[in-house]
């Protein structure tokens, strides 16, 4: 790349298509096109050869969750970036620091960010001698507990204690029959419920379903 503007600038400001660049891959991206994340950014072009590129992206992922302590469970999410062409003797991949900033994180209502953890790995496949690294970000999660715990828990609790007031009432008396029909519509409904606010899979199951199916 020519450009005389370098020798009375120490800088210039371009077009990505002005030089080549490389575009890294989220190896569990949950779309079609890895570009699609991409949003246009410039490139910093400096005079002593040196090319900055901080491109934005937009990636969304999927990670595999475990739901056994729902809703007071914590979850680790995985996501690994490297380049799908590129070996590490043609672009090499690292991270400059092991932790993210976080402080223009905004909070999200239902979960909250304990941290992330950055590790650089290198790979060899069986195809290629050469090695192909990239980096991990460990995302650590745990779930909100508030709006479970008041709409979920307390009234799982209190349809416990009625379950158990049904063996206090003698045989003879009618509303053990009313009391325990009633109680078995509204756990039927308290289930339907709490399965819509769970995520849906079956590599796991909560200790709280299990409570309800078995009263």
């Amino acid at each position: 790349m020519e450009d005389y503007r370098l020798l009375e600038s120490s800088h210039l400001i371009c077009e990505p298509m002005a030089v080549k660049t490389v575009k890294s891959a989220l190896y569990s991206l949950d779309v079609d096109d890895y570009t699609s994340g991409y949003m246009p950014s410039l490139v910093m072009v400096y005079n002593s050869s040196r090319v900055f590129w901080g491109p934005v992206i937009r990636f969304r992922s999927s990670c595999q969750i475990d739901i056994t302590f729902f809703p007071f469970d914590t979850q680790v999410c995985k996501l690994k970036m490297g380049s799908w062409a590129y070996t590490g003797l043609q672009v090499n991949v690292w991270n400059s620091s092991h932790t993210m900033d976080l402080s223009n994180l905004v909070d999200n209502g239902e979960w909250e960010l304990l941290g992330v953890a950055v590790k650089r790995n290198v790979v060899f496949y069986n195809c290629c001698k050469e090695p192909f690294p990239d980096v991990t970000f460990s995302i650590q999660l745990r779930r909100r507990t508030k709006y479970y715990f008041m709409n979920i828990i307390i009234p799982c609790i209190i349809l416990s204690f009625l379950c158990l007031g049904g063996f206090l009432l003698p045989p003879e008396s009618g509303e053990k029959i009313t009391l325990g029909l009633s109680v078995l519509l509204t756990i039927t409904v308290f289930m339907l419920m709490v399965a819509d606010k769970m995520p849906q899979t079956s590599e796991s199951i909560s200790v709280i379903s299990e409570l309800l199916s078995s009263n």
